[in-house]
């Protein structure tokens, strides 16, 4: 082999390598940008400004668009408190979903059967939470309480959904209880 076939060879093998980096570097660059602006439409739809929170909501697939799916993982983790999806706790949740705006085919729609059918993981609620927290810390106390007391008594609509025992029984669970209080706690209540 000649030396100048080498040296082409060896030349190409280099600029194969730089081009791969140079790939990866723009993809990475690119990567950084997009999960910026997701960060900055989130936190214009939440009115949030702490990007830890912002980012654990886009970790757990929260984005703007389906922020209005968020307000619902109180009732969606309450429904879920003892494991099962009950039809009454399900509708009440569809009405809840009605009366915030979400329509068939949207994000929030989507969102909100796929966790209608299959209970999210606890990192949906641990973001929640740290929605939850950073929300009311930027409310005034009088709309910090008007927030709280309405997520509080939607929850607790689709606890008491089920009536109980034949009606006779508290219509409460221990472990939607349960859930009522972390929600209250995070929702600084």
């Amino acid at each position: 082999m000649t030396t100048d076939a080498l040296r082409e060879r060896g030349d190409s093998l280099e600029d194969a390598f730089f081009r791969n980096m140079d790939r990866e570097l723009i993809e990475g660059l690119r990567a950084k940008k997009e999960r910026e602006e997701q960060l900055d439409d989130l936190a214009a739809a939440s009115g949030i400004a702490h990007r830890e929170v912002l980012g654990a909501l886009l970790d757990a697939g929260v984005h703007s668009e389906a922020l209005v799916a968020v307000g619902l993982v109180p009732l969606i983790e309450v429904a879920w408190a003892d494991h099962e999806m009950d039809a009454k706790e399900r509708d009440a949740i569809m009405q809840a979903a009605r009366d915030a705006g979400v329509t068939r085919g949207s994000t929030a729609a989507a969102l909100l059967e796929a966790w209608l059918d299959r209970r999210p993981g606890a990192v949906l609620l641990e973001a929640w939470k740290s929605y939850a927290t950073a929300l009311v810390s930027e409310l005034g106390e009088e709309d910090a309480a008007a927030v709280r007391g309405d997520i509080l008594d939607r929850a607790r609509g689709v606890a008491e959904a089920t009536g109980g025992f034949l009606g006779l029984v508290g219509s409460v669970s221990r472990e939607e209880r349960q859930v009522l209080d972390e929600l209250a706690a995070a929702l600084g209540g």
